[in-house]
């Protein structure tokens, strides 16, 4: 039960409050702008920008089990599995025994998901540049560090 001081001050907080500062609007507002700016600059609404990470990890890394690519692009197992299955039906990758680990798969890009890939990564790189253009050439590096910096200390839990 709280108390009448807590009550005042949740009212206070909450009077004062500027929706404009608080962080999980930003990040919505930032995520609305970066995937607007994604279907516009890569006219795509096939592969999504996670899809599109996949890709890229499994393009950069060569063949990965899942484990180690839900590690690599910071998903959860679950999320991935569904997103793998998704993209192996339309043929953007494809799953094959782990020769190293006969209990596991490994996923690899295929010739149709690198050539949808390689189609995206100009308007990506153009997004990224797009979406940053408010900010001084030292202020994208700063805000970009700062971001990873949130986002390692959220993955590991600390």
């Amino acid at each position: 039960m709280s108390t009448h001081k807590e009550t005042t001050d949740a009212a206070d907080l909450a009077r004062n409050w500027r929706l404009e500062g608080g962080l999980g609007f930003l990040l919505r507002l930032l995520e609305a702008r970066y995937d607007l700016l994604y279907q516009d600059l890569t006219g795509q609404s096939d592969i999504t920008p996670r899809q599109f990470g996949v890709l890229i990890a499994l393009y950069q890394d060569g063949p990965l089990t899942p484990s180690a690519l839900a590690e690599r692009i910071s998903s959860d197992r679950n999320t991935l599995s569904e997103m793998l299955k998704r993209m192996a039906a339309r043929k953007l990758i494809s799953k094959r025994s782990n020769s190293e680990d006969r209990r596991s798969i490994q996923v690899q890009i295929t010739a149709k998901g690198e050539n949808a890939l390689l189609d995206v990564v100009p308007a990506a790189a153009e997004l990224q540049n797009a979406l940053l253009a408010p900010l001084s050439k030292e202020d994208r590096a700063h805000f970009l560090k700062c971001m990873l910096t949130i986002a390692k200390t959220a993955a590991g839990g600390s």
